[in-house]
């Protein structure tokens, strides 16, 4: 029997309680560009080590009902109960698992006027390297992706995590820059897009960290 501290919605709620209340110390400067309207369906794409802030930011931020793809293991089943407190609907699928149904669900709703975020380059690996879902549904569903860029003044990492995931440290300053949307259009190949993506949100990362 699974002990109760393990259980999902135990460490699920644990880490809402506790990264919340790290939230609430930060001091956090937002910076979008121009051609980006808050009241539109978007992809975000992000690094999947750098989505602490945009978790905790875009469900504010952004007016559009807010989705967040998360991988169908024990872990996404964590990150589910924390990210459903946050204010975030979720869908469960990655790249390895019911990869075509999660981008059918994505399809839909994406149709109805939802938006999405990414870690683009989960649920492992390789770092830094553009999956080809969210090109993918942009150029299919003729919807922007917005490049997202966070950086903390100070941080912990997890080196032996594979994302390099960041955790920021109380009372850090945060950057979060919100890029150019960029479209994928029907004539363009996935694997342009993805390396024109992967371009587009390391320009991000570096905007976000002039930000602190």
């Amino acid at each position: 029997m699974q002990p109760w501290w393990k259980k999902p919605q135990v460490a699920g709620n644990a880490a809402f309680l506790l990264l919340r209340s790290l939230a609430a110390t930060l001091r956090i400067k937002i910076e979008k560009h121009p051609a980006m309207d808050h009241n539109r369906t978007y992809l975000f794409a992000f690094w999947h080590g750098k989505q602490f802030l945009p978790g905790v930011t875009l469900v504010k931020l952004h007016k559009t009902p807010n989705f967040v793809l998360v991988s169908p293991s024990r872990d996404g089943d964590i990150l589910t109960v924390y990210l459903k407190k946050f204010g975030y609907n979720v869908l469960r699928g990655s790249s390895r698992d019911n990869n075509v149904r999660a981008l059918i669900i994505m399809k839909k709703q994406l149709e109805q006027g939802v938006s999405i975020g990414f870690g683009t380059d989960g649920p492992i690996g390789p770092i830094y390297e553009v999956k080809p879902g969210v090109v993918y549904l942009s150029k299919k569903c003729n919807v922007p992706i917005i490049p997202v860029g966070s950086a903390f003044s100070s941080h912990w990492t997890f080196n032996k995590a594979w994302d390099k995931f960041e955790i920021p440290k109380p009372f850090a300053k945060a950057g979060l820059f919100l890029g150019e949307p960029f479209l994928v259009t029907a004539d363009m190949e996935i694997k342009d897009a993805c390396a024109e993506l992967n371009k587009r949100i390391a320009f991000s990362e570096q905007q976000a960290q002039l930000l602190l």
